[in-house]
C-alpha cells in the first residue's frame, strides 16, 4: 500500500496480470530501487568498455533521477536488457505506471488531449494502445542530456476507462558530445512499438 493510500484510507486493486514478449536477453521485474542499481550497473559495464566514464555518470543520474520519480508514483514494471553481451546492450529501458483519471473520472479527456496536442494515435488497428512520442533535456553534471520518449497506454479493463497503464521507453540520444542519429532512435521507437504489440492481459 502506497503512503497515499494509507492516509487517505484508500486501496485500489492490483493492476491485473498481463502478458508481454520480450526480446532474447529482456527482463520484466518488479520496480525496486534494486532494480534500477542492476539497470545502472549493466549500462556501467558497456560505457566503460566504450571508454566513455563521462558518459556513464551521466547515465547514472539520470537513472538516479527517473527512480526517484517513477517510485514515487505508482509503478507496475521495469523492463530492460540483463543477458546480453555487452555490445548488444540498447541505450534504453521501458518503465510502466498506473495513471488514473482525476477525481475518479475517465481517463477520456486527458487522452483527447495527448491525441490534440501530442499526436498520440492507436497503435494498431484493434485501437488497444495509444501511442505518442515526448522529448525533454535534463541538466546534468558535465552537460545536458537530451531523451527521446516513446509512450504506451493501455485501459485496465472493468475501470470504466478511470485507470490505465502507461508504458514509457526512453532512449537518450544526445549526451557528452555524442549524439544519435535519427534513423537509430526511430529503430529504438520501432523496438518499443514492437514489444508493446505483443501486450495482452492475461486469460485474454
Amino acid at each position: 500500500m502506497s503512503l497515499r493510500d494509507e492516509l487517505t484510507g484508500t486501496v485500489r486493486a492490483p493492476v491485473p496480470p498481463f502478458v508481454l514478449l520480450l526480446p532474447p536477453g529482456w527482463v520484466s521485474v518488479e520496480p525496486t530501487r534494486e532494480a534500477f542499481e542492476e539497470l545502472a550497473t549493466s549500462v556501467s559495464a558497456r560505457m566503460r568498455a566504450q571508454h566513455r566514464p563521462d558518459l556513464d555518470a551521466q547515465y547514472r543520474q539520470l537513472l538516479r533521477r527517473a527512480a526517484d520519480e517513477f517510485l514515487r508514483r505508482d509503478p507496475v514494471r521495469l523492463v530492460y536488457q540483463r543477458d546480453v553481451p555487452g555490445e548488444r546492450m540498447l541505450p534504453l529501458s521501458i518503465t510502466a505506471a498506473r495513471v488514473c483519471g482525476r477525481g475518479g473520472a475517465s481517463l477520456d479527456a486527458q487522452v483527447s488531449a495527448l491525441v490534440r496536442d501530442r499526436g498520440a494515435k492507436p497503435l494498431d488497428d484493434a485501437r488497444f494502445v495509444m501511442r505518442w512520442e515526448s522529448a525533454s533535456s535534463t541538466r546534468l553534471d558535465g552537460g545536458t542530456l537530451r531523451t527521446r520518449s516513446f509512450n504506451h497506454l493501455v485501459a485496465i479493463p472493468g475501470t470504466g476507462r478511470r485507470e490505465a497503464v502507461v508504458f514509457t521507453t526512453v532512449v537518450p540520444f544526445s549526451a557528452g558530445g555524442e549524439t544519435l542519429d535519427d534513423e537509430t532512435v526511430e529503430e529504438f521507437g520501432l523496438l518499443a512499438d514492437a514489444i508493446l504489440s505483443t501486450f495482452r492481459w492475461s486469460g485474454e
